[in-house]
């Protein structure tokens, strides 16, 4: 599998944002500080490992990831009239800029600990083009 789009990135307070490019539409999951993944039908939210901790190595391809210790934390669609999904800091910070064939949008989650992942593989079926950072 080759990755599209490859970065280690701090994310603040430990949370990355998956969202669709709905403008005024989006709906915003609470974030309840329990769980380690929130979801809406345009955006999830992912606990991730803290910024404070180090940063966190972020891939995005249209294949399962190629390292074997990555395991399945997320499998679902998110919609999106674009057809774009947005990697986001807590802080709304673009990370990349995903653009698919789809507005329903199969993506799958990989990473290396389901509390606080540090390597984290984003799997878009529906993946077209180039990822934008």
């Amino acid at each position: 599998m080759s990755a599209a789009f490859e970065a280690a990135v701090a994310f603040p307070n430990g949370l990355l944002w998956l969202m669709a490019d709905e403008g005024r539409h989006l709906d915003i999951p609470d974030v309840d500080g329990v769980a380690n993944f929130w979801t809406s039908p345009n955006a999830w939210g992912v606990a991730v490992l803290h910024d404070a901790d180090g940063k966190v190595n972020v891939t995005v391809g249209a294949g399962r990831p190629d390292d074997p210790e990555l395991i399945l934390l997320h499998d679902g669609v998110l919609h999106s009239r674009r057809r774009l999904i947005e990697i986001q800091t807590v802080y709304l910070d673009g990370v990349a800029r995903i653009h698919t064939s789809a507005e329903d949008i199969a993506v799958v989650i990989w990473g290396d600990d389901p509390g606080q992942p540090e390597r984290l593989h984003i799997q878009c079926w529906d993946f077209v083009g180039e990822v934008a950072a």
